[in-house]
């Protein structure tokens, strides 16, 4: 008596299923692409906003263990002045490179290097010295010192004069010796006459 055979068909999916997979699959990574680049785009603004937060934390630990803001050269200005990590005389200073200036070479500012030219101290040859400070999209941070002792600083006469108040008013910076800040990821300072532009600036305020 022969007993009974049973064929066992393997089905797998047929070339129209796997393209209908394919674009189902295409179709989400489109959808969910602006949410991730704004996301990603999001933290690396929090991220320049925390570095400003630290060089203001810097200036103040500065102020309070010499009784005088960081400067550059010659002696303490006394209005408010405009540094740009650019340059990198004040970064000398606040990382205890001046012993001039900072006669205790205390050091009231540290970041990791710069890599692939975003987030960080660049450095010199010697690798020692610092040279620039960027922020995570590239650009260099702006800082405004109030060597007056008012500690207010009115944001109009600033790269920052974009950003206005609850009432639309030029904002005014209290209690605070010095801001920083950067352009964020379009490479320009806010303008609200602009309106290609987001209010996306990197600051410490």
């Amino acid at each position: 008596m022969k007993k009974p055979t049973h064929s066992l068909i393997h089905k797998g999916f047929s070339l129209v299923e796997l393209l209908v997979v394919i674009a189902i699959i295409a179709v989400l990574a489109a959808a969910s692409y602006p949410a991730i680049t704004g996301a990603i785009r999001s933290a690396k603004i929090e991220e320049g906003n925390k570095m400003a937060k630290d060089l203001v934390f810097a200036i103040d630990g500065f102020e309070q263990k010499y009784d005088y803001l960081p400067y550059t050269s010659g002696s303490s200005p006394d209005g408010i002045e405009e540094y740009k990590t650019d340059d990198a005389d004040l970064l000398k200073v606040l990382m205890g490179q001046d012993d001039v200036i900072n006669p205790n070479n205390a050091r009231f500012f540290e970041f990791e290097a710069a890599k692939n030219g975003i987030k960080g101290i660049v450095y010199s040859a010697d690798g020692t010295t610092p040279s620039a400070l960027i922020d995570p999209f590239g650009n260099y941070f702006t800082i405004y010192i109030d060597y007056s002792g008012e500690r207010t600083i009115d944001l109009s006469t600033t790269v920052f004069k974009g950003q206005t108040d609850k009432n639309g008013s030029s904002m005014i910076v209290r209690s605070n010796s010095a801001i920083a800040g950067s352009p964020g990821p379009d490479k320009e300072f806010y303008d609200p006459s602009n309106d290609d532009l987001d209010e996306d600036d990197v600051k410490s305020f």
